[in-house]
């Protein structure tokens, strides 16, 4: 029988954050995931953007995610002597002068994020269409998803901490101090699966909305922006190195699948076509299910199994929320600290 202080069950972005937050507090783990059985975070762009576009606001906690995130993934980027995280600007299109007014005005109330309106000039980038005026957003980046998640898992297999297996519930023996599950001991287990966790008979009382996204990736002869620099309008247009751009996203709350679909590459394509003038390849489109309930994070353990814990609905700002979200859930299992009502799961009980 193996020992350990926690069995995390899902390897995406929440699940391989934990066990990193468990592994720089000396805490014993052990990984159980069949990586491929959702594609949400393999094949995210990683983008964090402290900015919400729609009122033009910051995101929940943004400074404080902001600080967190950093010294999360550059510590493990010195661990595993990998770069993988990139800072970026955005540009955000304003569509006419009441946006622009709009924007001046947040830029004084948001100084840490948000910069002056700039002109993206034709003149100077070949194939843009015309002049647009656009808002900067800083103190953005992205995160290698992929690589990231691969080569943590390659590091927690060379220890044996990660197991790759579907998880079956009706193995779970559970006591009151500890809970067992095949030839595993444990003191805690937590529950990392994304969207799946609708299977998951201990917590099927969390009202999950999930949602398929799509990304497409093209290629370019030239660069058509500038260098960093992600440009957003109804989609994003992200850099993806050597002319290469990943287009997205969207919502699909009705079609829960990993299929790409070709109503929606052909969507993207005509809103980038509306962009720039340029010839451009289709070399890949990408499908995944986010997992998201109400805007904020779930974290807690259950109602009954005080043990047993959840770490999900993270939607699109996974690779924000998980490093600040880990340290939250670490502190709450064995340190015994609060969970903040706004993202404790227990506010589905009330």
């Amino acid at each position: 029988m193996k020992n350990v202080d926690v069995i995390i069950v899902g390897s995406g972005i929440a699940g391989i954050n934990l066990a990193w937050e468990f592994y720089h507090r000396n805490i014993s783990f052990v990984i159980i995931s069949q990586p491929k059985l959702s594609q949400s975070s393999l094949i995210a762009p990683g983008v964090w953007n402290p900015i919400v576009f729609k009122r033009i606001t910051t995101t929940w906690n943004a400074s404080l995610l902001i600080n967190e995130l950093y010294r999360f993934y550059n510590r493990i980027e010195n661990l595993l002597q990998k770069n993988l995280i990139q800072n970026l600007k955005i540009w955000h299109v304003l569509n006419s002068h009441d946006e622009e007014k709009l924007w001046i005005q947040k830029a004084e109330m948001y100084p840490r994020f948000l910069n002056s309106i700039q002109t993206f000039e034709n003149q100077y980038h070949s194939g843009l269409k015309k002049d647009i005026k656009v808002g900067e957003v800083i103190q953005c980046g992205r995160l290698n998803t992929s690589e990231y998640i691969y080569y943590s898992i390659k590091f927690f297999e060379n220890q044996n901490w990660f197991i790759e297996s579907f998880f079956y519930p009706d193995l779970l023996y559970i006591k009151e101090n500890q809970i067992e599950y095949d030839s595993i001991r444990a003191k805690h287990i937590v529950f990392c699966e994304g969207y799946k966790v609708k299977d998951n008979p201990f917590f099927s009382f969390v009202p999950l909305k999930p949602a398929k996204g799509e990304i497409i990736e093209i290629e370019t002869k030239n660069n058509i922006l500038p260098e960093n620099t992600i440009l957003h309008k109804h989609i994003s247009i992200i850099p993806n190195g050597h002319h290469k751009y990943l287009i997205g996203s969207n919502y699909d709350w009705e079609n829960l699948n990993d299929e790409p679909t070709e109503g929606v590459k052909q969507k993207f394509l005509k809103e980038f076509e509306e962009l720039f003038d340029v010839d451009y390849e289709v070399i890949g489109h990408y499908a995944g299910v986010r997992p998201a309930a109400d805007r904020r994070p779930i974290l807690g353990h259950h109602p009954e199994y005080k043990n047993l814990w959840i770490f999900n609905g993270l939607g699109t700002k996974g690779i924000m929320l998980s490093p600040y979200c880990s340290k939250i859930l670490a502190e709450a299992i064995f340190n015994g600290k609060c969970i903040d009502d706004e993202i404790n799961v227990t506010r589905f009980l009330k």
